[in-house]
Parts: C-alpha cells; sequence; structure tokens
C-alpha cells in the first residue's frame, strides 16, 4: 500500500493500492465493512453505490460495476449502460465518521464492451489538458491552491407552491434588527477575521480541516469571513489533477460534517442579499522539470511571457470560460459590478477588483502565481480546471500580451473609474444565457487536441439552459413587491 498527495508525508492519508487483495487485506486488517465508490455527475455533486468489502474482488477492480449513466447527466437513456471501476490509487478511509468502518474510493466511467475509458469521463478531462501542455512544450504540471468560500446555517427553506415563493435563512450568528436579541451576532459584512464569541463557526471549521487532514488535503488556514456566518478555507497547493478530486470531496465532507451537527453548508455564491458572496478564488502556476516557468525576475510583476501569455488566454475567452467556472443562474447574481466580485476581465498586482490579481505578498520565486477570481464553487471542478488550463494554453500558444491586448494592469478600484472609461473594459456577461451562447461559438479552445468532446459541451449547455428555463417559470418576490399595484 502507498500513499499519496503530498508525497507520502505522516499527514496524508489518501490511500493507494497496487491490486484487489491488497484492499482486501487492509479491510480486513482495519475491520473495513463497507467499500463505497464514488462518482462526479455532471454537475460535480459525488453519487456513490456500495458493497460489502469481501465483494471486493479482483474481477471488480477489472470489470467495474454497472450504472445507469442517464442519471448522472452523461448519457440518454437508450445508452445509460456504463460501468464505473475504482481508481485504487485513490482511496481514503471515511473522514467524517471513522466509526463506520467504510473505505472508499473515486472512479473512473468505462464504455460497456469496450471497457475503454469514456471519452466524456470529468476525471480524464483535466488530465487530458495537462497533456496537452506537455504535447506544446509548455509545462508538464499546474499547481493550483484554492479559497473556499461557504456560509454555515442553523436553517435554509426554500418554498414554491400555488400560493408562495420564497426562501428563508435562519442563523445564529446574523444579527437581528435593532431591539433583538444579539447574542454576540456579527452585522452585516462585518465578519472578516472575527473571533469568538462573535465567531460561532470555529469549532465547526476545524473538525472540517482534520477531516480534510485525513484525506491528504492540506489547509493552509482557515477563518471567517466578511459576510455574517461566512466562513474561507484555504488548501496549500497540490497538482491539479489531485485537486479536482479533492474539490469534490472537500464539499462533500463539508456537507456531512454541517447535517451531522444539524447544520447547513452551502456554497452558493449569492445567498443573502447585501451580504457578501461566495467566491472560489483559483491560485495557479505552471512547472516545467520542477520550475515554476511563471516566475521573470525581470518581466512585468515578476511574471514570464508564458504566465503573462496565460493571463492573456484566460481573458480573451471570458463569456464562454465563466460558463463553464461559474455554471449557475445564481453565480451572475455574485458578479455585480460595483462590488468585491470580478466583472471586468483585466489584471493587476494585488487588485481585488480585477478578474486576476497578482498576489503582490509572494517573494518566493517558486510560488510566483496568478490568482483567478470570477470563478465560484458551484462549478464542476473537472470542468473548470482543466477549461482555465486550456484558455491559458490558448494565450501561450498565441503569444498574447494581456497589455497590447488591453487587459491591464489596472493598478486601481475599478468601480471609481468614470462610467465612459469602465463602459470600454471588457466585462463578464451578465448572466448565465449569455455565457452559454458564448460557448456554444467558443469552443475551439477547449475541443484542442481533443481535451473537451464536443458531445459533452453541448450536454452541459442544454442542462444549463434547462436550469434558465426552470427558473423563468418562476416569479421573483421582487417582482411582486415592484409591480403589484401597478
Amino acid at each position: 500500500m502507498r500513499v499519496r498527495g503530498r508525497a507520502r508525508e505522516e499527514d496524508a492519508h489518501m490511500l493507494g493500492f497496487r491490486s484487489a487483495a491488497e484492499v482486501r487485506r487492509y479491510a480486513a486488517k482495519n475491520g473495513i465493512e463497507q467499500i463505497s465508490l464514488f462518482v462526479s455527475d455532471i454537475d460535480g455533486r459525488l453519487r456513490n453505490v456500495t458493497i460489502p468489502a469481501g465483494n471486493f474482488t479482483d474481477k471488480l477492480r477489472r470489470e467495474g460495476v454497472g450504472i445507469d449513466a442517464s442519471n448522472l447527466g452523461f448519457a440518454t437513456v437508450d445508452k445509460s449502460d456504463m460501468l464505473i471501476k475504482p481508481d485504487l490509487g485513490f482511496g481514503f478511509a471515511d473522514p467524517v465518521e471513522p466509526e463506520r468502518k467504510t473505505l472508499s474510493f473515486l472512479c473512473d466511467i468505462l464504455n460497456i464492451g469496450t471497457q475503454e475509458s469514456f471519452d466524456q469521463d470529468l476525471r480524464h478531462i483535466v488530465a487530458k489538458a495537462v497533456s496537452a501542455l506537455r504535447a506544446e512544450g509548455a509545462a508538464d504540471e499546474v499547481k493550483i491552491g484554492l479559497e473556499l468560500e461557504f456560509y454555515v446555517l442553523d436553517e435554509l427553506h426554500s418554498t414554491m407552491t400555488v400560493r408562495e415563493t420564497s426562501y428563508r435563512v435562519e442563523s445564529g450568528e446574523i444579527a437581528s434588527p435593532p431591539g433583538g436579541a444579539e447574542l454576540y451576532r456579527i452585522f452585516s459584512n462585518r465578519g472578516y477575521f472575527r473571533s469568538e464569541p462573535n465567531d460561532h463557526h470555529f469549532v465547526l471549521r476545524n473538525e472540517i480541516c482534520a477531516a480534510f487532514k485525513r484525506v491528504g488535503l492540506e489547509v493552509k488556514y482557515h477563518h471567517h469571513e466578511v459576510g455574517s456566518s461566512q466562513a474561507e478555507i484555504e488548501f496549500r497547493f497540490q497538482p491539479i489533477g489531485f485537486m479536482a478530486d479533492a474539490t469534490a470531496l472537500a464539499k462533500h465532507i463539508c456537507h456531512r460534517i454541517a447535517r451531522k451537527h444539524g447544520k447547513i453548508i452551502t456554497f452558493i455564491p449569492k445567498l443573502i442579499p447585501g451580504e457578501a458572496g461566495n467566491g472560489m478564488h483559483i491560485h495557479q502556476f505552471l512547472l516545467k522539470r520542477g520550475r515554476n516557468v511563471f516566475h521573470d525576475e525581470k518581466g512585468l510583476y515578476k511574471l514570464s511571457r508564458t504566465a503573462l501569455g496565460y493571463i492573456g488566454g484566460l481573458l480573451s475567452h471570458p463569456d464562454s470560460l465563466v460558463a463553464l467556472t461559474n455554471p449557475t443562474t445564481n453565480s451572475y447574481r455574485r458578479l455585480i459590478p460595483g462590488f468585491e466580485a470580478p466583472v471586468k476581465a483585466v489584471f493587476a498586482e494585488g487588485n481585488r477588483s480585477a478578474a486576476i490579481r497578482i498576489p503582490g505578498y509572494v517573494n518566493d520565486p517558486g510560488e510566483r502565481r496568478i490568482e483567478f477570481r470570477t470563478i465560484d464553487a458551484t462549478c464542476n471542478p473537472y470542468l473548470a480546471y482543466a477549461a482555465m488550463i486550456m484558455a491559458g494554453l490558448d494565450g501561450i500558444r498565441r503569444k498574447i500580451d494581456p497589455v497590447r491586448a488591453g487587459f491591464g494592469p489596472y493598478e486601481t478600484n475599478l468601480y471609481k473609474l468614470p462610467k465612459e472609461r469602465l463602459a470600454r473594459i471588457k466585462s463578464f456577461p451578465a448572466n448565465l444565457e449569455t455565457a452559454l451562447a458564448a460557448l456554444r461559438d467558443d469552443r475551439g479552445y477547449l475541443t484542442y487536441r481533443g481535451v473537451f468532446p464536443d458531445d459533452l459541451l453541448d450536454k452541459w449547455i442544454a442542462t444549463k439552459t434547462k436550469d434558465i428555463m426552470d427558473m423563468r417559470q418562476v416569479p421573483h418576490p421582487w417582482e411582486i413587491a415592484r409591480y403589484y399595484d401597478i
């Protein structure tokens, strides 16, 4: 058995096995009774099937388990039979409730009959994107670190009936109107780095971080975020393939721990009017033969031409890129001009109103990086991370200079610029419909070298278009209040 993640360190507990027999020996030694097989659906939620540990045979390891892939969003009903095959290199004991004696594996999706990899298997999209970087000679590894933001709630109710359309949020940390029982609550947007007793969820975040450590996901730090009841956990840099799996798993762990404590954790980008939204800022850099190719001591912000080309590629495809990085109708309620969530396709050092921020506090050439700030955690990490790589690669291939292309640098609060000047700066789309329309036409950088299958992008557009149509059928409370008496 081997340990994966940050190279066999004592605190890394991602498990790797060479054979089904080795899995059974581990199960017997550790009292493992059940083995769960996990796979992501098209939205990025983890689904699973569980088998008795004794049923984990060499045949199962070779041939996999049959599934109805139409329920995952990948296949039509008439061609829905597929296989999931456990990745023995990505195993983990239950990080939330170890007493369950369950061992889990992430799985790959295979075609029935040929047992070859399904070309729309999400886990393989990121690997294909990294392979495209290698084939172009740009880099051989991508490392990312992410900031995961979410709200912790006591209750979340949504109602859609012929008599009522509403949702209600309850949290013991959100301040009530004057005269209410405060109990160390936090007023709107005054939560950044708050400590106990005002920080009600310090212990919960500690438990979440301990669970992350059990699966080899290394936390840099955690803290209370700006919004009342809002939290952030930031992760150390890891290879992007591992982090795509880990992001999906981290969200799954958060939901489970919240439920265990009678809470709800939500990553929805804009939950409470007037409160800060949830983003998922992605720090990233490229390595070639172990060297950070984003660093150049003499370059702008000490960035290399490769890094600037990568930035140019990300900002050259703002509309179609966010169809994958910001894929929900709610995503665009966060991307509103005038707030910290970036809506302008520009870059600069230390500027949190820019879509791409160059962290000014980084002194280590080995961690010279960029931060993409537009993305949110409702994305499917497999698709979003691969899309970022392919957009960046497109900029490297085309030698896009982001300065000449007009993407900056803008070293000022963009929303204090005169309206006439602000209007001349390229924006990200204002809604999901515009983003999906762009993805229909601007996808060559994604399908380059066969990384994104056209069929997968078409399914994605169809799935998200249905979301839009479903939402449009539900009147908004604001509309009722605004127009009822006309």
